[in-house]
């Protein structure tokens, strides 16, 4: 008798430490390139125009959970790589989460990216989610800051001129707080951008750690 019972009951531990092992992989995943803030940072007023020429202030992002990054529509790698990214990434990323997922391409070249110079840009990458926005560096750099990145302008005389910013991209809750930063990977010859493969792991990763704050 007990002989029948011991291959039934092998097969009932090895499911369960399967599914056991399963979990404890999906909670000990441990992001390489992702960093998940102690506190959520409530981020102050600011006051921005989208590709639309309407006013963004911290009231667009109640509701939503939102993706920014910095950049310019001139940028000749990072930008267009990294938005076309987020734009074939939006519907799987979605998906683990309940309230709407938006994307920011936050300009920080005023000078050239106008409302319509924007809106031509983002409308290239067809996704309905994307919203360009920018300011005067007045209230441009401070919110740049906020979000812990990062630009510097270049010599502005030159007509091509370049702009430096960061790479990261960041997510906002839909209390309108940052609670999480997306690195890139920084390799000798490689454009840096944030990995679609790390995005896709580790954005569950980042919402499943809120949920349980």
């Amino acid at each position: 008798m007990a002989s029948k019972l011991f291959f039934p009951l092998i097969a009932v531990l090895a499911l369960v430490a399967g599914v056991t092992g399963y979990h404890w992989l999906q909670n000990s995943h441990q992001p390489e390139h992702t960093l998940l803030y102690p506190q959520p940072r409530v981020l102050s007023d600011f006051r921005l125009t989208s590709h639309t020429g309407s006013a963004v202030t911290r009231d667009q992002l109640y509701g939503q959970w939102t993706l920014a990054f910095v950049g310019y529509t001139y940028c000749p790698d990072i930008c267009p790589l990294t938005l076309a990214q987020l734009a074939g990434l939006h519907d799987d990323l979605q998906r683990h989460v309940s309230e709407p997922l938006g994307i920011w391409f936050v300009s920080v070249d005023p000078n050239r990216d106008t409302p319509q110079q924007m809106a031509s840009y983002v409308q290239y990458f067809q996704q309905a989610a994307i919203t360009g926005v920018t300011a005067g560096h007045d209230q441009l750099f401070p919110f740049v800051r906020q979000l812990g990145l990062m630009y510097a302008m270049s010599s502005t005389t030159d007509e091509h001129y370049l702009v430096d910013h960061s790479a990261s991209i960041v997510l906002i809750n839909p209390k309108g707080q940052l609670v999480a930063m997306f690195k890139p990977e920084l390799a000798e010859g490689r454009v840096p951008t944030v990995h679609s493969e790390d995005l896709l792991a580790d954005f569950p990763w980042v919402i499943r750690q809120l949920s349980r704050s």
